[in-house]
């Protein structure tokens, strides 16, 4: 488990990144060398990262297909509620926007952006992990006729 809250920390931080980059360039243009991070956001996007990476495993802890469509769609939308409040609450207090309407809004596009991200991230190693578990059963079982 904590290898995975450690994988998805590391995917919501670079995704952070990425944004930051992004809304920078967007504001500054080809003047984006003038723009600095201050040291402080550098821990505040790794501990809001990880608190939501905590709360993403846990989210999808338990899930293991017995779950009903209902119960799965109840379940996204308390994670995304979460995320929302962590991300927006943090936001705020460390001065990542400023709370009008735009503000909030382009802070509800980011959250959206990361969680693309990181739900195709967690995809695409799932199905990796998924793939290389079938390959070794195929080739478990072509030894055992074989035999």
């Amino acid at each position: 488990m904590l290898k995975k809250i450690a994988n998805v920390t590391a995917v919501i931080s670079t995704s952070v990144m990425i944004i930051y980059f992004v809304f920078s360039w967007i504001t500054f243009g080809g003047d984006i060398s003038q723009k600095q991070m201050p040291l402080t956001d550098l821990p505040a996007i790794v501990i809001l990262s990880l608190v939501c990476a905590v709360g993403t495993v846990l989210m999808q802890n338990g899930n293991d297909g017995t779950m009903s469509r209902r119960e799965s769609v109840i379940r996204i939308i308390i994670h995304i509620l979460f995320l929302t409040a962590v991300v927006l609450t943090g936001g705020y207090i460390l001065g990542w926007y400023v709370p009008s309407v735009s503000g909030v809004i382009l802070m509800l596009l980011s959250i959206a952006f990361v969680y693309a991200v990181t739900f195709f991230s967690q995809y695409y190693n799932g199905k990796k992990t998924a793939d290389e578990v079938n390959k070794k059963i195929r080739e478990r079982m072509n030894e055992d006729r074989t035999e």
